[in-house]
């Protein structure tokens, strides 16, 4: 019984250290997910918008995941609700969005 008395502290340090270095690489782990997620997400889309307008290429500005998708859909039922004829050009009403690019 007295080895067993003895023991028990050093088991107790020993989980608990355990249990700090799994902690410790468990926040180490996350930590780096949310790097690489920003660099996807934020860094290198804003580094690209600013070599693309160093090179005088003007556009809009980057926004996060949704990007252009709002003026796009809004161009888009505009384009729609306007009636159309059968000798018109069809490419404004179909993707009016990328023709406003050009």
């Amino acid at each position: 019984a007295s080895l067993f008395l003895s023991l028990s502290p050093t088991v107790k340090k020993m989980d608990l250290s355990a249990a700090k270095v799994t902690a410790s690489v468990a926040i180490a782990v996350v930590l780096w997910w949310i790097w690489r997620t920003l660099k996807w997400v934020w860094f290198k889309p804003k580094m690209l918008e600013s070599y693309l307008r160093r090179q005088g290429l003007a556009g809009t500005h980057y926004t996060p995941l949704v990007g252009d998708l709002k003026s796009n859909s809004s161009m888009l039922r505009e384009a729609r609700s306007k009636p159309i004829k059968l000798t018109d050009d069809i490419r404004t009403r179909v993707v009016p969005y990328p023709l406003q690019m050009l």
